[in-house]
């Protein structure tokens, strides 16, 4: 990262000039939610307001504020603000400043286990600076005590060892880190290391060995290609033809998606190796080369090839014409794939995509008729749903009720998910009411939907037609929040206990004997947090089976102030336990929808005219309140602003010095997000399904659907967005919306209604 520029200080003064007042007569937060840091004064020394700058991004407030508690404390306190001040100036790339205070905190006569903490911190730090023996010594003070994060340290020492070209003493210090408890995740980084060190000393062998390991136990594809690629070369080397080709032949026949697989495909051909057409293909279709893809495929279809092969040629001939905006051609291909093998391993990627295709082309008889046919052969898709569901819409889009209640009555039949029952009732109590009138049919089949999945967007969206409040826009301004009462866990565990029976019953062995749990306690407290987010991450997955870790897992994360892995470990244990969401008890919901931030989201409501509930809404599907998250587009961020869009706002809100990096701190990422979510709204006439709509995919398209309709009509208008990623998006925002009204806004159930006690 780098050092805060002027537009935090700006932003800053937006946060300390909100009023309570000015969120249009909220309460105040609830008593266990994040407090606004109070400013330092000469004489209070308040650590807590120092670390709460910290976590808002507020680095040079922060600075500051550890300041003047080192010069008013002593003791322990003194100590917890030198070290925290240490950590910050690493984070704004202060190294010699952090160097001062990290040796000042171990002439202060910490504990062994904080003071070797301390060398870590000053290992990085003069690596930063380029300081190559005085890191080594940190480090290997560390890694030699065998401090929980020691395989960290050993990786830090072997990359300092590279950089030096020692590559020797680089293999050694790896094999010691992989002698230690290496977590899942660094395992496969590890072998490849290994197998460039020994490559880069002459040890070609050795080298191929690490590889072949990483091949044997890394079930990624990834790591598979980019090993087998290792052993090509290095064979190539030795001069071991055989197995230069096979490693080759393994890449572009097992991972012709792989980067490597276009490479060894032209050198397998350079070497004159044969390689049959569909192979050679599919990889040109992997790597994105049509023209030479195209010219396989066809000439590989021309010699009249089995049926199987035929389907899987037809197939991606079909996904190449599709996306060169051929729908015809692509058609065809996709036919001719099931017509081929209609039980293959790609027929249901083939039917999906034709019956698409086929509604795109407006024949909607035909369109509904494949949807149907693709659920009934393959149930088990992740597509079944979606399609069972357009087999219905179609025929209800052209006015004809009683096959679009034929279709949803037998998606009711087929599917057992109360979300997927929720919506087939929800549009089943549609028919009834705009085809026929049925007042007492559609409020049956509303209700059902209620019943079926009450959280869920379906259920919410049945409640407003049973009260004919369909039309009414969600409220804008802010929520009353209601201050929740200290958490009572006694009443988890006893629902827990009562779920999953008593927790002295729980096999394995405790949280704190887990080494994962160790090392990332330790990567936390050494400001490491991509790595301790991937120990954590790692644990909640694989305690999904145990719901009382996952339950102390949940509440040590909070304890330790990582709101975002705390949400996600208590959100897992509520969806693990089949049960209607509001009845879940109400401190793990209170962990699943926290209250982060919350001085930084009242400033930006009231700046915007938003309910600071819809922020946290939007925050919690963007990025789990996670503030170093980043999306594959580039999206950065609490409330996951793209850098371009981010450019439009900082000319809109007069902010200067910005840098596409302060789009992590939270600060600037929740003022930005709450703005631009502002804007849609104001764009869309206060439409929060619309808006919100807008924020993930942009206004464009939401004009766009809303023109390809004749009326207005929320629900549909939603299922016939032709983007997946919106359209989910806006139900699981939306979702959120209703449960942080629940929890802290004053409605008795999970509600999107503007009134929700008519």
């Amino acid at each position: 990262m780098r050092v805060p520029s002027s537009a935090g200080v700006a932003l800053l003064a937006v946060v300390g000039l909100t009023l309570l007042a000015a969120c249009g007569g909220e309460s105040a937060p609830p008593p266990d939610a994040t407090a606004a840091p109070a400013a330092p004064s000469e004489t209070t020394a308040d650590l807590a307001a120092a670390h709460e700058y910290e976590r808002n991004g507020q680095y040079e407030e922060a600075v500051a504020a550890y300041q003047e508690v080192i010069q008013q404390a002593d003791g322990p306190e003194q100590q917890g603000a030198r070290y925290a001040l240490a950590l910050t100036y690493i984070t704004i790339e202060r190294y010699d400043d952090a160097i001062t205070e990290l040796k000042a905190y171990i002439d202060s006569k910490p504990s062994q286990e904080e003071s070797l903490r301390a060398d870590f911190l000053l290992g990085r730090a003069y690596l930063a600076l380029g300081k190559g023996d005085k890191a080594r010594e940190s480090l290997e003070d560390y890694a030699d005590n065998e401090g929980p994060a020691a395989v960290y340290a050993r990786l830090e020492l072997a990359e300092l060892l590279e950089q030096e070209g020692r590559y020797d003493k680089a293999a050694e210090e790896l094999e010691k880190a992989l002698a230690l408890d290496v977590p899942p995740s660094l395992a496969p980084t590890l072998y490849l290391r290994l197998a460039d060190a020994y490559r880069e000393t002459g040890g070609d062998e050795q080298a191929i060995q690490w590889c072949d390991r990483l091949l044997q136990e890394s079930p990624s594809d990834t790591y598979k290609a980019l090993a087998l690629s290792r052993i090509a070369s290095l064979s190539r080397r030795l001069g071991d033809g055989e197995r230069w080709r096979q490693a080759l032949l393994d890449i572009v026949e097992q991972h012709p998606e792989s980067p490597q697989a276009l490479n060894a495909l032209d050198s397998l051909l350079a070497a004159d190796v044969s390689l049959g057409l569909l192979t050679q293909a599919i990889v040109y279709h992997n790597q994105w080369a049509y023209d030479e893809a195209l010219a396989a495929f066809n000439s590989f279809l021309a010699d009249d090839p089995p049926a199987p092969q035929a389907a899987v040629a037809h197939y991606y001939r079909g996904v190449i014409h599709q996306r060169q905006d051929e729908p015809q051609e692509a058609l065809a291909d996709y036919e001719a794939s099931l017509q081929f093998d209609p039980d293959g391993d790609l027929a249901a990627d083939a039917a999906w995509a034709r019956a698409l295709l086929l509604e795109e082309a407006d024949r909607w008889l035909e369109a509904a008729a494949a949807y149907q046919q693709f659920w009934q052969a393959h149930p088990d898709s992740t597509w079944a749903a979606r399609a069972a569901f357009l087999s219905g819409l179609i025929p209800y889009q052209a006015g004809d009720p009683a096959a679009a209640s034929a279709a949803w009555e037998e998606m009711l039949a087929a599917f057992s998910s109360g979300e997927r029952r929720a919506q087939a009732h929800l549009w089943l109590g549609r028919v009834d009411l705009v085809f026929f009138d049925a007042r007492e049919g559609a409020s049956a089949h509303f209700q059902q939907a209620l019943e079926a999945a009450s959280a869920s967007f379906y259920a919410l969206r049945a409640e407003a037609w049973l009260t004919d409040q369909t039309d009414v826009s969600l409220p804008g301004g802010p929520d009353e929040t209601t201050a929740a009462a200290a958490r009572d866990w006694d009443a988890a565990e006893g629902w827990l206990a009562s779920l999953h029976g008593p927790e002295a019953l729980a096999t394995g062995p405790s949280l704190s004997d887990l080494p994962a749990w160790q090392r990332g306690q330790e990567l936390h407290r050494l400001g490491l947090t991509r790595q301790a987010s991937d120990e954590f991450l790692w644990l909640i997955d694989q305690s999904r089976s145990q719901p009382w870790r996952l339950y102390r897992l949940a509440r040590a994360l909070h304890d330790l102030g990582l709101t975002h892995l705390a949400a996600r470990a208590a959100t897992e244990l509520l969806d693990s336990a089949d049960v209607p969401l509001e009845q879940a008890p109400r401190a793990l919901l209170e962990l699943a929808y926290p209250l982060a931030y919350l001085p930084l989201i009242y400033a930006a409501a009231a700046e915007n005219g938003l309910s600071p509930l819809l922020i946290l809404a939007m925050i919690r599907q963007e990025s789990f309140f996670d503030p170093t998250a980043g999306s594959p587009a580039g999206a950065l961020g609490l409330t996951q602003v793209m850098p371009l869009t981010a450019q439009e706002i900082v000319g809109e809100l007069n902010v200067e010095g910005f840098s596409t990096s302060d789009l992590l701190r939270p600060l600037v990422s929740i003022r930005f997000g709450a703005h631009y979510l502002g804007s849609q709204l104001g764009l869309f006439d206060g439409n929060v399904f619309l808006a919100v709509a807008a924020y993930n995919s942009g206004p464009g398209n939401v004009s766009r659907w809303q023109e390809s309709l004749p009326t207005a009509d929320i629900d549909l208008l939603i299922e016939l967005m032709d983007i997946t990623e919106t359209r989910s998006f806006v139900k699981l925002v939306l979702e959120n919306y209703a449960m942080y009204r629940f929890l802290y806004g004053g409605t008795a159930h999970p509600s999107l209604l503007a009134s929700p006690d008519s």
